[in-house]
């Protein structure tokens, strides 16, 4: 019941900073992740691996996009079965959006490895870069449905109307 006070009785700015802020923290995170693990490849294999983490790169936008339109998808309807009170229909559509997300990022996972080298081939990897995005593309991919899960809770608010979001008190 607190959930709906804090909601209706606080104020609109104030509410927004505290129920953004695990999503800009959770957004700032995986960006310094990649980030970092550019500045170590790129000191340990050189300018042809950091090529390879570039061309790995879109694929993993792709993955994170797929994840956020499920999860804003999830969060609108969770958001109108809560206003109605609905609470069956909510704890049914919560439990759809993490079915969809975990079968996206599993068929994502599959089709990745299947056709691990024509996807990088259509992101523009030459003979010389594709060992180097490769093998970093096949360590991505057995993180994805994690990924998945992470960009379709956090980013998309489905955690904030879920009531599981934290933030400044």
């Amino acid at each position: 019941m607190e959930q709906h006070t804090v909601l209706s009785d606080n104020r609109i700015g104030r509410l927004l900073f505290r129920l953004s802020l695990p999503a800009t923290i959770g957004m700032l995170v995986m960006s310094l992740y990649n980030v970092v693990d550019t500045i170590f490849i790129g000191w340990g294999v050189g300018t042809a691996g950091i090529a390879g983490v570039a061309l790995a790169f879109p694929i993993q936008m792709i993955v994170g996009a797929l994840g956020q339109m499920i999860g804003i998808g999830g969060a609108s309807l969770l958001s109108r079965s809560l206003g109605e009170g609905n609470m069956e229909k909510a704890r049914k559509t919560l439990g759809n959006v993490m079915v969809s997300v975990l079968s996206v990022g599993a068929v994502i996972t599959v089709v990745g490895y299947w056709k691990l080298d024509d996807m990088l081939r259509l992101f523009g990897s030459t003979d010389t870069l594709l060992p180097y995005a490769r093998e970093y593309l096949s360590i991505v991919l057995a993180g994805v449905i994690f990924h998945s899960v992470a960009m379709s809770l956090v980013p998309s608010s489905v955690s904030t109307v879920a009531g599981v979001s934290t933030g400044p008190a």
